[in-house]
């Protein structure tokens, strides 16, 4: 209620929209402003009751109890509220009517305490190696922005000569499945895969700080190459084949060449390719050679930071898997009795990637 006060006094926002958005009747927030505006000198500390309900903690209890929960949450340790609330709530002997038998404090308060606090949200955190959290540091990511800052600077790069390339890899049974309606009460929904495991293909993608792509580079686990299996790729598009499916410093260089001509690169118009440290990238003389002989600048992040810093794994790996799955279930749906192999793969990742 203060908040949506604060915001009608100060012009941001109507009775009607701020009365909306801050969940509060409109009658009684019009009251309030009224009885606000009889002295403009303390409205900008107006204490607007809650009515028969108070608050378990204070305001200034609340205020630290927001500031744990950030600065756990930066040091990748983020707590659960409810459990927390209540924790507190019976260490400070605080009159409250959490659920003793859960030990935590109910769906209610939890609305309400994000209500009071909109820079506070419930989000499924993802899982971050220890590895990840040691590297991703202050110094490191410094070092790598400096180094990368010079080399901008140096070669006066424009958009379109600034890189990054990332393998992905796709199966026929997605790794991400989209959310379906199903009926409230039901244990366990399911959703028809082609097989419990799937096979994995590696696929080399490159784009530019402008929005251009490279067509992709597809690896099949596979010893020899079948036109069949590039069916419905995207356009000019082409593949490699090794056992595992998995890339190699030879393939990689392979690649490379490529790219070299897609990008047109030489030492009179060079270019910065951005990449991780997989050893296909950085195992080979003959790459950087290949690099040297053309312009190429190659820079590569710091070790276990590229879930941050690299442009493929932050904006583009995440919606390309959700619809690749979505191509995936809509083949199936349409194909029944049929499931999903490798010389179909070319096809669905062509309409996710488009």
């Amino acid at each position: 209620m203060q908040n949506a006060v604060q915001d009608v006094h100060n012009g941001k926002k109507r009775y009607k929209l701020a009365s909306k958005s801050h969940n509060v009747p409109q009658t009684t927030l019009e009251r309030k402003m009224k009885l606000a505006r009889q002295n403009e000198n303390q409205v900008q500390t107006v204490k607007v009751p809650l009515g028969p309900i108070a608050t378990v903690f204070t305001e200034e209890e609340e205020r630290e109890l927001v500031e744990y929960l950030k600065e756990m949450e930066g040091r990748l340790f983020g707590l659960t509220t409810s459990e927390l609330a209540y924790e507190l709530a019976v260490r400070n002997n605080k009159q409250n009517k959490f659920s003793e038998e859960k030990g935590q404090a109910g769906k209610d308060w939890i609305q309400g305490f994000l209500r009071r606090h909109p820079d506070l949200s419930l989000r499924n955190p993802e899982n971050t190696s220890a590895a990840r959290a040691a590297g991703f540091n202050r110094v490191s990511v410094g070092r790598f922005f400096e180094l990368l800052g010079q080399t901008l600077d140096k070669h006066a790069f424009t958009p379109d000569r600034i890189y990054n390339c990332d393998e992905t890899g796709v199966s026929v049974v997605p790794k991400t499945r989209s959310k379906v309606i199903a009926a409230t009460g039901i244990k366990q929904v399911g959703a028809l895969t082609s097989a419990e495991r799937g096979t994995t293909i590696t696929i080399e993608i490159c784009f530019n700080a402008a929005g251009s792509y490279m067509p992709p580079m597809f690896i099949f686990p596979r010893k020899r190459m079948k036109r069949e299996l590039l069916y419905g790729a995207p356009p000019n598009s082409w593949a490699e084949c090794f056992e595992t499916g998995w890339i190699t410093a030879e393939i990689f260089l392979a690649w490379f060449k490529k790219f070299v001509q897609f990008t047109n690169a030489s030492k009179a118009n060079p270019v910065i390719l951005l990449l991780d440290r997989h050893a296909s990238h950085t195992q080979s003389l003959e790459l950087i050679d290949e690099a040297r002989n053309n312009g190429v600048t190659i820079i590569c992040f710091p070790p276990h930071t590229t879930h941050k810093l690299q442009p493929g794994d932050v904006g583009f790996m995440r919606p390309l898997s959700v619809f690749y799955d979505q191509a995936v279930t809509a083949w199936l749906r349409s194909n029944p009795g049929q499931v999903v192999t490798q010389f179909q793969v070319a096809e669905l990742f062509g309409q996710a990637f488009i």
